[in-house]
């Protein structure tokens, strides 16, 4: 989840921040930022799979194997 938590704001930098103005060489166009961003997903997409797996697998959740016992 830490993961996930940090790649947010990486992600709304990279969409959202003028590069033109910037003194740190940053994407210019729209393509280089949508490659940026192809390149940071799996660093969001793999732990909000595994997040979402971990809740709602009967294997990871105990609680619900003490009320079946």
């Amino acid at each position: 989840i830490h993961v996930s938590t940090t790649i947010f704001p990486i992600l709304a930098h990279i969409l959202f921040h003028d590069f033109s103005a910037s003194k740190h060489q940053g994407p210019e166009t729209v393509q280089e930022r949508l490659t940026l961003l192809f390149f940071y997903a799996p660093y969001l997409l793999i732990p909000m799979l595994l997040l979402l797996t971990m809740l709602y697998s009967p294997q990871y959740n105990e609680v619900e194997k003490r009320k079946k016992k």
